[in-house]
Order: C-alpha cells, then sequence, then structure tokens
C-alpha cells in the first residue's frame, strides 16, 4: 500500500504565494513602469520569507521517516537562494527582460 505525504494546506497556500511574489518580481524587471520603484525588492524579499517559511515549517512542525521533507527544503533553500542572487544581479546591471 502507497504511503501519502501529508501538506497542510496553509503551507501549500505560502508556497503559492512566494511563487506569486516571484513572478510579480519578474515583471518588474521585465517593465519600467509597473510600480514604485521598491516593489521589486518587496516582492522578491516576500519570495524569498514565504518559500524558505513554508518549505523549513514543513520539515521542522511534519517530519516524514524517509527525510523527504527535510532534503527538499534544504535543495529548495540552495535554489531560492540562487534565484534570489539572479534577480538582484538582473536588477543591479539594469537588464530589462521585455
Amino acid at each position: 500500500m502507497e504511503e501519502r505525504r501529508f501538506y497542510p494546506p496553509w503551507l501549500l497556500i505560502l508556497r503559492m504565494l512566494g511563487t506569486a511574489a516571484l513572478l510579480g518580481a519578474v515583471v518588474t524587471l521585465a517593465r519600467k513602469s509597473v510600480g514604485p520603484p521598491w516593489l521589486g525588492f518587496a516582492l522578491i524579499g516576500a519570495f524569498f520569507i514565504l518559500r524558505l517559511v513554508a518549505e523549513w515549517t514543513l520539515a521542522v512542525r511534519f517530519p516524514d521517516p524517509e527525510g523527504r521533507h527535510k532534503r527538499s527544503a534544504i535543495l529548495n533553500t540552495f535554489i531560492t537562494i540562487a534565484v534570489t542572487a539572479f534577480w538582484f544581479y538582473l536588477q543591479k546591471r539594469g537588464i530589462r527582460l521585455g
């Protein structure tokens, strides 16, 4: 019998909101006149915080016997740091995607 993994709905919502914040941050890179200058920084910060809080809360509060949640949290931490650093690199260079 297959064992099902447990994901609390509020954690899935946090992950989804983090992804939406990343998309908003990318839009601020793509278009110059999307909003105030600080909007992109706020959105990438929200992505960083929401994504890591959701991943590590799942790993710490809802551990699984195989350790998948912890491995996923570690991998997602590296990915989140890389995406955030790349966004700041593009922002600093003034590169517009569109």
